[in-house]
């Protein structure tokens, strides 16, 4: 490997901390509509009219109770829990908007690309594929197996007890045909397995293919599946991401209100130092160009390539107050490359933008960004990418769009690679919280409006993967970087570990087994100062 951290993994606080401070958080809500009710019931007691409410006499029982008195009687206090209470009440309808379907995301043909992320599942980790497969030269078809494997064929119990995951971990024994279609279903086409059926062209394309995906996976992991579930057997619904109801967790309008103002005061300290703030079409960046410089400098060897940083999800600008600091002032001097970072407002709570609720996707951001790099001349000279977790989905559009544009890559907690493979889905969203880390996450970050509509709503599977193919296209081992935390507890970093060393990147990932997700990013000691190193080699 390219970098091992050593250091000692830090304990985290109890999650009992955090249970407290969320219920305090959360408590704004309901405390909020206590207080308007009491304010206005006090005084309607003693007031016929409800439009003298606010300004009618005190009651009687002020005058006995002056601390009772004091607290109903903060006229701002009651607006602002009125201001609070509408919120709340407007929260809760656009979490019921949110609960339909995207269309964009239903197909009602098979998707070339779908086809290939399918191979890629199938034949991850088998240790010689030739020997699996009849077809392993055709890669834009599902692989057709020569047999089953063994039961007990070491790639075949892997497999089988990865795809329990997606089974809420049922016994591999008890996952029927119908519990994998309904799933595949989901994962290819956005639909249950009945609505395929109901809307499948007249050659039965898509049923043909769910057929031959359910036979090869049935070799693959050496074990047909059960026609009916055993009687008496649990039955757990599969996580069907796109189809589940969307899980949102009600927040105040304080919340919103003061992570903004705190990402305009960021934002506002980066524009005392020469960034400003841009716009193309709906898309709003942050802009950094140093004195002087010009793309022709770039390919004469005088000049740097500009970064594009993609931020991931979560509280916005603030979360990467220091890393962007470290971005664009290294060593506390101007940097003397150019920086643009587009900002996602529906992952970084920015509830009063336009756009909270309706995120780009994988043909529209590369259209955006492509058109922002050639605004300010930087397609002439290629840029480089530093990607942030869910910003790594996006650098991975960028390299499927435009793979020539990109020089070099350093994707930081990639959520990009194995999409195929269970563990991101549950361990944030369905997983149980265990600890501090995972309940601030669930709460603060998966269980947000703008976020779990993102995530719930609009994730395209096949889309969002990030292919070794894609990678290989324009890129060579020391083109790319991949920094993994190995106590993540969104990604299962090992995994992500053991694929990228198979591929042939074991001298391009730098691994740090204390790290828990954002911290190489996001701590004091950072690693954003040798990761600008890798951008402008």
């Amino acid at each position: 490997m390219g970098w091992l951290d050593r250091r000692r993994e830090q304990p985290q606080p109890p999650k009992l901390l955090a249970q407290v401070a969320v219920s305090l958080l959360w408590g704004i809500v309901p405390l909020s509509w206590i207080y308007a009710f009491m304010f206005v019931a006090l005084r309607v007691r003693q007031t016929r009219l409800l439009r003298l409410a606010g300004r009618g006499r005190k009651p009687t029982l002020f005058g006995r109770r002056p601390r009772l008195a004091a607290l109903f009687n903060r006229r701002r206090l009651f607006v602002w829990s009125v201001v609070e209470v509408a919120f709340s009440l407007y929260y809760q309808y656009l979490v019921r908007r949110v609960q339909k379907r995207n269309p964009i995301l239903s197909r009602e043909a098979v998707d070339p690309i779908m086809i290939r992320v399918m191979r890629e599942a199938i034949l991850d980790n088998l240790e010689d594929p030739a020997r699996f497969v009849s077809n392993i030269d055709a890669h834009n078809d599902i692989p057709i197996p020569k047999a089953s494997l063994p039961y007990d064929d070491p790639c075949a119990v892997a497999f089988r007890r990865e795809m329990s995951g997606w089974f809420m971990g049922m016994k591999p024994e008890h996952i029927t045909r119908a519990d994998v279609l309904d799933w595949l279903a989901c994962f290819m086409f956005d639909k249950r397995y009945d609505e395929v059926l109901a809307h499948d062209t007249r050659d039965g394309a898509m049923q043909e293919l769910l057929a031959e995906v359910l036979h090869t996976f049935e070799a693959r992991r050496g074990l047909p599946f059960a026609e009916s579930a055993p009687p008496g057997v649990e039955r757990k619904r599969p996580m069907l991401l796109t189809l589940d109801p969307v899980h949102v967790h009600t927040r105040p309008l304080m919340l919103y209100v003061v992570v903004s103002a705190v990402n305009r005061v960021v934002e506002g300290y980066f524009r005392l130092h020469g960034v400003r703030r841009c716009r193309y079409g709906s898309l709003s960046y942050l802009l950094y160009v140093p004195r002087g410089w010009r793309p022709e400098a770039v390919s004469a060897g005088k000049a740097y390539r500009p970064i594009l940083f993609l931020h991931g999800l979560g509280l916005g600008l603030n979360e990467y107050a220091l890393a962007l600091r470290a971005l664009l002032r290294p060593c506390g001097q101007p940097a003397p490359y150019p920086v643009v970072i587009p900002l996602q407002p529906w992952m970084s709570y920015e509830f009063f933008s336009p756009r909270f609720l309706r995120p780009w996707h994988h043909v529209e951001a590369p259209a955006l960004l492509h058109g922002i790099l050639t605004r300010h001349g930087f397609d002439k000279c290629h840029v480089s990418i530093l990607s942030h977790s869910m910003g790594t989905i996006v650098h991975a559009w960028l390299m499927r769009a435009w793979p020539k544009l990109i020089a070099r890559s350093v994707f930081v907690d990639p959520v990009c690679f194995q999409l195929w493979e269970p563990h991101i889905c549950y361990r944030f969203l369905y997983k149980p919280t265990e600890s501090f880390v995972e309940f601030v996450l669930r709460y603060f970050a998966a269980r947000e409006l703008g976020n779990a509509n993102l995530l719930t709503r609009h994730f395209d599977w096949s889309s969002n993967v990030l292919l070794m193919h894609d990678v290989w296209k324009h890129h060579t081992p020391d083109d790319v970087r991949i920094y993994l935390a190995g106590d993540d507890t969104v990604l299962h970093a090992w995994r992500v570990l053991h694929l990228l060393k198979r591929c042939g990147l074991q001298d391009s990932v730098h691994y740090a087994p204390a790290l828990h997700h954002g911290e190489l990013m996001m701590l004091p000691n950072h690693r954003v100062p040798e990761m600008i190193d890798v951008l402008i080699q």
